[in-house]
């Protein structure tokens, strides 16, 4: 594998931009109910083919989305995870993370490995000074991948999704100062 052809990697994971073909790779995961859970329903053919595009548009127009989060040795799909442009109010959009792992592979870390590197990514490649996740309070899982990658609850916001009104809870993580930074702000 040649790491040029991919946006990141971390200890057991490689990243890379989703293709329009990738549709048999991914469906497996969006399409399992219980994985998606927090969506409260696994997607159609249609909703899948739909995601694809919506990371096609948001590579275009944002420079990020969700990636490929595949096994380094394997080359077999473990998540989808990246960093977004969310969206929080009518005016106010923040650079925020994503990630949904394979349900075969949960609590083997690789969900707080998405999320550490999706957040460095997002630091170092797109200069953001925060990054926040935005979960479904049900959602103790991701909810404890944010705490153990330093992000603190700050509020909440609704999504409307499918007629309905969902609350989310936003986690933010700020971008540490360099030390030499950080002595001369606290004196």
């Amino acid at each position: 594998m040649e790491l040029e052809q991919y946006e990141m990697q971390s200890e057991r994971l490689r990243f890379r931009r989703l293709r329009a073909d990738d549709f048999e790779l991914i469906s497996p995961l969006l399409q399992d109910e219980q994985t998606m859970y927090a969506w409260e329903h696994g997607f159609t053919y249609d909703e899948v083919c739909d995601w694809i595009a919506d990371m096609m548009r948001r590579y275009h127009e944002d420079g990020c989305g969700y990636f490929a989060a595949l096994d380094a040795q394997s080359g077999e799909l473990v998540a989808l995870a990246g960093p977004l442009v969310e969206h929080l109010y009518a005016d106010e959009t923040a650079i925020g993370i994503g990630y949904i792992v394979r349900r075969d592979l949960w609590q083997q870390g690789y969900g707080t490995e998405c999320a550490k590197a999706c957040v460095q990514y997002a630091f170092d490649r797109l200069g953001a000074d925060r990054v926040i996740a935005v979960i479904r309070p049900n959602n103790i899982a991701s909810l404890g991948v944010a705490a153990s990658c330093g992000m603190k609850p700050v509020g909440q916001i609704i999504r409307h999704y499918r007629g309905q009104d969902l609350p989310h809870v936003v986690c933010v993580i700020d971008k540490p100062q360099p030390k030499a930074d950080k002595a001369a702000a606290d004196t």
